[in-house]
């Protein structure tokens, strides 16, 4: 029964993350969206879209290929990189965009792709995790998994550095207001920076302290 619940989750997250990222890239407008893969969201997305068709496709217990893909610090690595998505976005972007755009953000926040990357998917894949996935996450995987957002952030400053100061095709040169070394200047980026890095750390020891609880019960 749980891996019949397994099969039916990764193939809902998989298709609901793809289709997504396609109508955040405006694909369903026949245009892609200059910038789409700048974003967290969307990479984080795309990724999970990905991992999560895997999973399904390769889902015999006892494959030695679904073994890796199943570990348990894979899956929990994979599940904080989704579920950062939405509590970066609610908790602190939502708040900034309700004050910058008013009346017209209500109108984008409720449109389905929104809705979808930001809250849908990411819980779909905590709650597959909560059932689903081993819970013996080694330690180390606590900081192990800090490797996903710092990747991202060396990505989003070396495409800024490429793009310029003004860049030609109209994108932002950076995906979000917090990183933004422009505007926030060296000393404020680095505590942005720093203040990001220990909330991974904490919601890392979170959800370890959650795969614990399950070990003992």
């Amino acid at each position: 029964m749980l891996h019949i619940f397994e099969l039916i989750s990764s193939l809902a997250i998989a298709v609901l993350a793809l289709v997504g990222v396609f109508l955040q890239a405006g694909l369903h407008q026949g245009r892609y969206r200059l910038g789409t893969f700048s974003y967290y969201t969307n990479l984080s997305n795309l990724i999970t879209g990905v991992y999560q068709l895997l999973l399904f496709i390769f889902a015999l217990p006892g494959s030695a290929f679904y073994d890796r893909l199943a570990g348990a610090g894979v899956r929990y690595s994979l599940t904080l990189m989704i579920w950062v998505t939405h509590l970066i976005y609610h908790f602190l972007l939502v708040p900034d965009y309700k004050k910058k755009q008013g009346e017209d953000f209500k109108k984008e926040w409720s449109t389905f792709h929104n809705l979808d990357v930001h809250y849908v998917v990411p819980l779909l894949a905590l709650l597959q995790w909560l059932v689903c996935a081993d819970k013996n996450v080694p330690f180390a995987a606590v900081f192990a998994w800090l490797l996903i957002p710092l990747a991202y952030l060396i990505f989003a400053m070396l495409r800024a550095q490429i793009l310029g100061p003004n860049p030609k095709s109209g994108v932002y040169r950076y995906p979000y207001s917090f990183m933004d070394l422009d505007e926030q200047g060296l000393k404020q980026w680095c505590v942005n920076v720093g203040m990001a890095l220990a909330f991974y750390i904490v919601l890392g020891f979170a959800l370890y302290g959650v795969s614990w609880i399950f070990r003992i019960i």
